[in-house]
């Protein structure tokens, strides 16, 4: 099932936002699903004041399935995913991970999730360079910043 097939809004019940009614036009379908959900193709990009900067990328199918998300570009300002991706087209965003099990905040920036914002798709690819790490470690800020 293609985006283009879905006309009328969806009511979601979800963990962080309680319910929502989305929109057609606010779901991005993800032929592939995200490494590790396969089988979830539709989903919902949240941006909340409170959560800011993170966004939240919630599974339309389950939407007790949810993953923060970050620009990678607010991690490291000299991003270079590759010349395949026209930035003009493209949103780039990292999956964080709030605390891994070395309790420290971490992002995957060796597979960003890919939005195509006009044709509502989107999808995770993995870089092909070693630059990046799936576990880049988010300092924590301390009280004086």
């Amino acid at each position: 099932m293609s985006v283009e097939q879905v006309n009328e809004k969806r009511l979601i019940k979800t963990l962080q936002f309680g319910t929502l009614e989305i929109e057609p036009h606010h779901i991005f379908y993800f032929e592939n699903g995200i490494l590790g959900f396969e089988d979830l193709h539709e989903f919902v990009l949240i941006a909340d004041e409170e959560t800011l900067p993170f966004k939240w990328l919630i599974s339309i199918e389950k939407p007790e399935i949810g993953f923060p998300l970050l620009s990678p570009w607010h991690l490291d300002l000299m991003y270079d995913p590759g010349p395949e991706f026209d930035l003009e087209k493209l949103v780039l965003m990292v999956i964080v991970t709030l605390e891994d099990d070395k309790k420290q905040m971490t992002a995957n920036m060796k597979a960003p999730i890919v939005f195509d914002v006009e044709s509502q798709s989107g999808l995770q690819v993995i870089l092909p360079s070693d630059k990046y790490s799936t576990n880049f470690v988010i300092p924590k800020k301390t009280k004086q910043e």
